[in-house]
């Protein structure tokens, strides 16, 4: 009886370890980088990190070691994409954990005038950009 009860914590402590293991595993690592211009506006640091700048906990979820999976460390506009899943992450999701409007409309309240993607003026709703390695991302604001 004993032998057995040891046996099913011993499972039971497996399967948790297993699951934690898991959640804090990275499957995905990309860096798109997003700078903005026309504004003094700078993308800041800790976003996703930091409470203050960490506004939509929605995708907490896909986060690693209690970070954001949408993330930044700098001031440089690399947006750290680090996630227990593999999964399509979007401009709109990372604007809304930064407290911007999911849409990108503005940041800080200065409108955006227009959007690139690697060089390719973007005609369809920013939010719907979705997040890749490598990315250069640059949102033009009105003073």
């Amino acid at each position: 009886m004993i032998l057995a009860l040891v046996a099913l914590v011993v499972i039971g402590v497996s399967v948790a370890a297993a699951q934690f293991s898991a959640a804090n595993t990275m499957r995905m690592h990309w860096h798109p980088i997003l700078t903005i211009t026309g504004s003094p506006v700078t993308v800041p640091s800790q976003i996703g990190i930091d409470q203050s700048l960490w506004k939509d906990h929605s995708l907490d979820q896909y986060g690693i070691g209690g970070l954001s999976p949408l993330h930044t460390h700098d001031t440089s506009g690399t947006i750290h994409v680090e996630s227990n899943t593999v999964r399509e992450f979007t401009l709109h999701e990372f604007l809304a954990i930064w407290g911007q409007p999911g849409d990108g409309s503005a940041i800080d309240g200065h409108p955006v005038t227009s959007l690139t993607v690697d060089g390719v003026q973007q005609t369809s709703p920013i939010g719907d950009v979705v997040l890749k390695d490598g990315q250069k991302i640059v949102m033009t604001l009105s003073p």
